[in-house]
């Protein structure tokens, strides 16, 4: 009936394309969940929204689909969701934002995760904020009083075996019919009464052999608790999740909200992430490991090419500039700090290095060839190689350029990769020209003739001196 209403509102939206619903969930069993899957139509087809009257993309649809949830679906926790920002290995609930908090008392577990999700809705941390923490199943607790029980005799062994076989039954004997041997399962007739008053109107009897009333003995509570308990590495785990909240990145919700969790939970409980929140912590710290590696193993090769430890040194000057100009580049484009960008970093350490490689393998080749000074060699190799560098630079800008303009689906996938590139190949270009010479000049140490080289070895004596001079 909840679904009828949001049906009718998608209908007339006109960035709806086609939608499916799902009542019940998918395997039927959710009598109070629905899940509505909407394809919108493509940018340029979608129409102006009445109220802001532009062209809505899908984030600010989002937005308007879930205000509308709040506010016409009474009794519910709407949850909007971007199929895209799942992660990867569609681990966890599927949501940016996903944590976990774990501890030893599951009631202290369940009151801290209510108040953490009530802190992260008022501050608007998150949206769409919810937990894997299901609780309405109804219990009954049926609390023996030892002091009346002794007093009357009764034991709490008997009052256990007369309640389950009132609830559960209890085998009475066995027969046997066709080779197979069958239970006789002694139990109380059903009727319309609760277990609760059920259990009221039963007697147990003492060690006399005298019937007691049962609720003479005990006490009998109804309560309301979790339909199961979760565990992650084998400690009581809830796992909270949602979207990132209005103006937030995915980082900035998450470092938020490990404040507000950490603020709230008591000394032994803890917080960690988990999902999609976890995956994209591993896939960052798989990229900077790879960072590093390719450090590494790019020094290592360019050490045995140049057969120096200076010249790859003079090299990797270029790449602090590169990875500022990427920064740069991500600010004016707008973007974030993402996987993407993080992959631009990346491909940066490759395509930078080809800049200072030229010059400075081209003026160790002229020292060689004309036995020249390194400032002689310096002022020769900028120039001639000036050309080469700045084509290879605009061809590369060039190249990204079209996907940092592109703005059709799929753009925010591309756009962070080449902002981070164009920004880095350019301001690394800028000052490379500059700096790298600068150093080169600086570490490389002027090869001596080799009569000096003899006269230090002590081959020559001062006679030999006098004469070359």
């Amino acid at each position: 009936e909840r679904v009828k209403g949001v049906e009718e509102y998608l209908k007339k939206r006109s960035e709806v394309n086609t939608f499916f619903v799902a009542a019940g969930g998918f395997t039927g069993g959710e009598t109070n969940a629905a899940i509505v899957f909407i394809e919108m139509k493509p940018m340029g087809q979608r129409g102006k929204d009445e109220k802001t009257g532009k062209e809505l993309n899908q984030q600010e649809f989002i937005q308007v689909v879930r205000d509308y949830l709040n506010l016409t679906v009474p009794d519910s926790k709407p949850q909007v969701q971007d199929p895209s920002q799942q992660g990867f290995g569609g681990s966890g609930n599927g949501y940016p934002v996903e944590f976990t908090i774990q501890g030893p008392d599951w009631n202290q577990l369940s009151e801290s995760a209510e108040k953490i999700m009530a802190e992260l809705k008022e501050k608007k941390i998150m949206t769409d904020v919810n937990s894997d923490l299901l609780t309405g199943a109804p219990e009954i607790h049926i609390v023996p009083d030892r002091k009346r029980a002794s007093e009357r005799g009764v034991g709490v062994a008997a009052i256990g075996s007369v309640i389950n076989s009132t609830i559960g039954g209890t085998i009475a004997g066995s027969f046997e019919k066709g080779g197979h041997r069958y239970n006789i399962r002694e139990k109380r007739e059903e009727d319309e009464r609760s277990p609760a008053e059920k259990i009221k109107e039963l007697s147990v009897r003492n060690n006399r052999g005298e019937l007691v009333p049962i609720s003479a003995v005990v006490e009998v509570k109804e309560a309301t608790v979790a339909s199961s308990i979760s565990r992650k590495n084998r400690a009581r785990a809830i796992t909270i999740f949602g979207n990132p909240g209005e103006g937030l990145s995915q980082q900035e919700s998450l470092d938020k909200a490990e404040q507000t969790a950490k603020a709230i939970l008591p000394a032994e409980y803890t917080f960690n992430l988990s999902g999609s929140a976890e995956e994209m912590m591993k896939s960052f710290i798989g990229l900077l490991l790879a960072l590093v590696m390719g450090f590494i193993v790019a020094y290592m090769v360019l050490a045995s090419q140049f057969n120096s430890f200076v010249d790859p040194f003079t090299v990797f000057v270029a790449l602090p500039f590169s990875f500022s100009g990427a920064f740069l580049g991500l600010l004016i484009g707008g973007q974030s700090m993402n996987l993407f960008s993080m992959i631009g970093l990346v491909l940066l350490m490759g395509i930078v290095k080809k800049n200072s490689i030229l010059l400075v393998d081209f003026a160790n080749q002229i020292r060689e060839r004309k036995q020249t000074s390194i400032r002689e060699a310096v002022l020769e190799a900028c120039p001639a190689r000036l050309r080469p560098i700045l084509m290879t630079s605009i061809a590369t800008i060039a190249g990204a350029l079209p996907a940092a303009m592109s703005f059709g689906p799929g753009a925010e996938a591309r756009q962070p990769m080449a902002f981070a590139i164009i920004g880095g190949v350019l301001v690394s270009t800028l000052l490379t020209l500059y700096v790298v010479p600068c150093v080169y000049s600086l570490l490389k140490r002027e090869k001596k003739s080799a009569a000096e080289t003899a006269i230090k070895r002590g081959q020559l004596g001062a006679d030999a001196i006098t004469v070359q001079a």
